[in-house]
């Protein structure tokens, strides 16, 4: 029988998953389901204990952003699933901070698996907090294992044309690290190996600009109470009964 695009896609996405549990985590981590999920402009996320079976079973997920699959090198797309699969591991091995996503045992277990936390995506940046990225360290044992995985074979088989953001941002960020001195041997990014039309088509959508915001703050001159408004509302505070107004106007 046939492989399917869906079977063949998610396969490899599974294959991938297997590899790094053996090579990284000693095959500790339990079974999750692997999702592409594309409603957010994160690269990926772990949720645990997301899904359920009829049975009462409840298995964790690793939800990861097609769109980025075209704009990154597959090294840093693979980076972003062990990202997450380290969080997988701090929630069954470990103690997860469940204000803080990333804490000091989760940077702490990132760095020895050869991923740097770092909030900026540089060198230096905060290694803890509730919004943290990584760069991949060039001596690290994530780089080395992920090199093992590609020169095996693996590969994104399909690529979403819809970016989630302009290829400009990922090759500035590219550059950034270079400049920092962060730099090793990594495949081209998909997008620059895609046609520049498919059957008289962009091959690629690029994301719409982002609307400028259309909205000013009111303050009531006596409590000081907020509001966010379109222009030119008025609005009354309902506590002292006064138009609330601009904190620029007289």
């Amino acid at each position: 029988m046939q492989t399917t695009p869906t079977r063949h896609f998610y396969d490899l996405l599974q294959s991938a998953y297997d590899h790094f549990n053996a090579e990284l985590f000693e095959g500790k981590l339990p079974h999750c389901l692997i999702t592409l999920r594309s409603a957010s402009r994160v690269y990926g996320y772990y949720h645990a204990g997301r899904f359920v079976s009829p049975g009462g079973q409840q298995i964790d997920e690793i939800g990861l952003h097609p769109g980025f699959f075209t704009l990154r090198p597959v090294e840093s797309v693979l980076s972003t699933l062990v990202h997450e699969m380290i969080h997988q591991w701090q929630e069954h091995f470990g103690t997860p901070t469940p204000s803080n996503a990333h804490n000091q045992e989760w940077a702490q277990k990132m760095e020895s698996l050869g991923l740097m936390p770092t909030g900026t995506g540089l060198p230096g940046g905060k290694k803890t907090g509730r919004s943290v990225s990584h760069h991949i360290m060039p001596d690290g044992a994530f780089l080395a294992s992920c090199q093992t995985l590609v020169a095996g074979g693996f590969f994104i088989p399909w690529l979403d044309r819809h970016l989630p953001a302009e290829p400009e941002t990922q090759e500035i960020a590219t550059q950034a690290l270079k400049e920092a001195g962060i730099e090793y041997p990594a495949s081209e990014p998909p997008i620059k190996q895609l046609p520049t039309d498919i059957e008289g088509q962009a091959a690629v959508c690029r994301p719409a600009p982002r609307k400028a915001a259309n909205r000013g703050r009111l303050t009531c001159p006596q409590c000081g109470s907020k509001a966010w408004v379109a222009p030119e509302t008025k609005i009354i505070c309902g506590v002292c009964n006064v138009f609330m107004t601009c904190p620029d106007s007289p």
